[in-house]
């Protein structure tokens, strides 16, 4: 027994020391701004229950249009090896009964089994911490791409065209590969539009998988279990991934079942074939990309969970705010291979994007783009340049662009047949017209030119 006590305490120590990780774009619930923020901790089912730690304060909102694809970016000093995460939509209105309900639906649209949101050449050690985020929380060096090793990734998630149009929650959810067996979720407030809203279609979607939260918090549909021991270098195979995502790495088992194990889990030989997806990104091969900027206000302010001795202290400074966000349709031709490997053989990308509660998973596929608020390791990708505004396409030059991520922006090439003019992502035939708008705008403000 003090064998295992002692074995654990290096976990202990390196979990206090780097924190672990949260999704940071699409702009989260409680990020910046509203306390109680969203920590980078797991579910536990009391301070953090499910879902999304009970935090629904709003700072930004995200335009996504059903049938496009949307950057997701992390923060974090433990990435605990990488493993596997799901992206989902929920419809629930997380303020209906004063906080989020624990049986709140989500349905996944996505899954990476393994390489999320890193893959290491030592995975028993977590990436030196780079740098921190204004609320203090360790961040680490970031790749730039889907596919980057000893680096913390970033993914461009396919968004089904069938969805609901209308206010949503999306979320990212995360099983670890090393360490303690623990779940983590951080959520973002989203508009979708375009979609034609078939809800037989959503319905159809498996609901988020969950699984190592204790059984004191009452989740309907769930019954605790674990996947797998804290000793296992475990990449979760989850029992219903969904029609889309991608495996980066194989898919493995406990080196012994423990009793409380979640018997739902498929074993790892057999592994997903996911669909292809025509929005998935190789490389820079996207045929177009259009971004365009539009400004959301909060139509109320939000509250945060009731019972919270901080909450009050950061209410007023998150009541009027607005947001510039970014909003990016995508058009690709090519498509994704589920190959399995141990080395993570996604291809990086350089485009531009943005656009439940069960036991299960499912999805949507892609990769990359950019952006990031650390510096990336020497050799991986070009110098980050300083930026202004957060979630903004920035043109370098005509042929490279940048997201701009808390200061900073990596610069990326644009896709064969395109330019980069005035935070736009052009193609030859939509390059005249916007030549022609540019100056129409510099006339009408007295020869001043203006960006559209």
């Amino acid at each position: 027994m003090l064998l295992t006590n002692l074995a654990s305490l290096p976990l202990l120590f390196w979990s206090g020391v780097h924190g672990h990780m949260i999704m940071n774009m699409p702009t989260p619930y409680n990020h910046l701004k509203t306390q109680p923020f969203v920590q980078v901790n797991p579910l536990d089912g009391d301070t953090y229950p499910f879902p999304c730690q009970n935090r629904y304060g709003i700072e930004h909102i995200t335009t996504i249009e059903a049938g496009g694809a949307q950057l997701v970016n992390f923060t974090g000093g433990a990435q605990h090896g990488g493993g596997s995460c799901q992206f989902s939509i929920s419809y629930d209105d997380p303020q209906a009964a004063g906080g989020w309900n624990a049986s709140a639906k989500f349905k996944v649209i996505y899954s990476i089994i393994g390489g999320c949101m890193a893959q290491f050449t030592d995975e028993t050690k977590n990436l030196p911490s780079a740098a921190r985020d204004p609320q203090q929380r360790e961040d680490s060096a970031h790749c730039g791409n889907d596919a980057g090793m000893d680096c913390v990734r970033q993914f461009l998630i396919p968004f089904p065209p069938f969805l609901k149009n209308g206010d949503a929650t999306f979320a990212w959810t995360w099983h670890n590969k090393i360490g303690n067996r623990e779940m983590y979720m951080t959520c973002a407030p989203v508009i979708i539009t375009g979609g034609t809203g078939n809800q037989s279609l959503i319905d159809g979607l498996p609901d988020v998988f969950i699984a190592n939260i204790p059984a004191g918090q009452k989740i309907p549909g769930y019954t605790p279990c674990s996947t797998g021991g804290s000793s296992d270098h475990m990449v979760l195979n989850y029992p219903d991934p969904g029609n889309y995502g991608r495996v980066l790495e194989a898919p493995s088992e406990p080196k012994v079942t423990p009793s409380d194990y979640c018997t739902n889990i498929p074993p790892a030989s057999k592994v997903p074939k996911f669909e292809e997806d025509s929005r998935t990104i190789q490389g820079v091969s996207s045929t177009a990309a259009m971004t365009t900027l539009s400004t959301t206000t909060p139509s109320a302010a939000a509250t945060p969970p009731a019972g919270d001795s901080s909450a009050s202290s950061s209410s007023s400074s998150s009541s009027s705010s607005s947001t510039v966000e970014m909003t990016t349709s995508i058009t690709v031709t090519t498509t994704v291979q589920s190959s399995v490997t141990s080395s993570g053989s996604a291809s990086a990308a350089g485009d531009s994007t943005s656009s439940g509660s069960s036991s299960s998973g499912g999805g949507g596929a892609a990769t990359p783009s950019d952006t990031n608020p650390v510096p990336t390791q020497a050799g991986t990708t070009p110098k980050s340049v300083p930026c202004s505004t957060n979630g903004a396409l920035i043109c370098i030059d005509a042929a490279t662009f940048g997201l701009c991520n808390w200061g900073y922006a990596i610069p990326q090439q644009v896709a064969p047949g395109t330019r980069c003019v005035d935070g736009q992502i052009l193609g030859a035939r939509d390059l005249g017209f916007a030549e022609r708008r540019r100056h129409l705008h510099a006339f009408t403000r007295g020869g001043i030119g203006h960006q559209v």
